[in-house]
């Protein structure tokens, strides 16, 4: 099935931000894998990569279902490859599938956090060490991973958690130094806001409280469609992004028609950067060097 169309990778698309993410890409010109472990609906978790892929062939688009347990290192490498099989390439990678348990360490047993190790960081992990590649020798692509900015107040009370999330972001702000001239970027990608999916209707999260999953695809459509590397290594919230790129009125991504949902992101956030941050490393054995 080769198409003029771009080519982009959702992992983790089978309900919320994912779905939507999808939908978004498909009705911008996109051919879209839609990858999760999912592939039936039911009661308890409505969505799949059947049902997600039907709505956007109904809708005109392109799409394939590829089942994909995150955990399993040959299935996030096959989605990838489907991708490029299927299309001829792969302009864009997204890897939205997440395990989340907010306890702290010591109500956290080793299962739960093994589970969050997995799906989280080592499956982002997967997904750009089997992409990648296939990118730099396109020379194009985008890598869009689903995770949050590093600061103190994140990881009170959910410490094991955001260790599997911050470990992301790592990912993508070291990943980021080997990019540079290869015409593949990477970045990471957060919610300012709270956004409507399963597990907050499960909690009966008020609507006042949240914004709609739309926000954050168009988020992520932005920074895929962006020419340069200039977002290379950036950790993001999708309202500032978006705000950055010129967009000023939200109103269309209220849960609650007229009621702006409160900010659950700080509004600025630590720099990350030190003084030498541009100094050869590779005196790295020099007794007298200083990391």
């Amino acid at each position: 099935m080769m198409t003029s169309q771009k080519a982009a990778l959702v992992i983790g698309a089978s309900r919320g931000i994912g779905r939507q993410i999808a939908l978004t890409l498909a009705r911008n010109n996109y051919a879209v894998v839609v990858a999760s472990k999912t592939e039936e609906t039911s009661s308890a978790l409505p969505g799949s990569i059947n049902s997600v892929a039907e709505e956007i062939r109904a809708a005109g688009g392109i799409a394939v279902p590829v089942r994909c347990d995150c955990r399993d290192e040959n299935d996030v490498a096959n989605a990838v490859n489907v991708t490029t099989d299927r299309f001829g390439g792969i302009d864009a990678a997204i890897y939205n599938a997440g395990a989340i348990m907010w306890k702290p360490v010591l109500e956290t047993p080793m299962k739960r956090f093994d589970l969050m190790m997995h799906v989280n960081v080592r499956g982002a992990y997967a997904m750009v060490l089997n992409a990648v590649p296939k990118m730099i020798q396109q020379k194009r692509g985008k890598i869009v991973l689903v995770a949050p900015p590093i600061y103190n107040r994140f990881f009170k009370g959910k410490t094991p958690y955001s260790i599997s999330k911050v470990g992301m972001t790592i990912l993508a702000k070291g990943m980021a130094n080997e990019l540079p001239d290869t015409g593949v970027s990477i970045s990471t990608l957060w919610p300012a806001t709270v956004i409507k999916a399963h597990v907050t209707d499960v909690m009966n999260v008020p609507n006042s409280h949240m914004r709609t999953p739309e926000i954050f695809a168009d988020a992520v459509l932005g920074i895929i469609n962006e020419p340069t590397d200039k977002l290379n290594g950036a950790v993001l919230l999708d309202e500032d992004y978006l705000r950055s790129e010129g967009q000023t009125d939200f109103t269309k991504y209220q849960c609650e028609p007229g009621v702006e949902p409160p900010r659950m992101m700080p509004r600025v956030l630590p720099d990350l950067s030190v003084e030498e941050e541009n100094v050869n490393l590779g005196l790295i054995n020099n007794k007298d060097s200083k990391l």
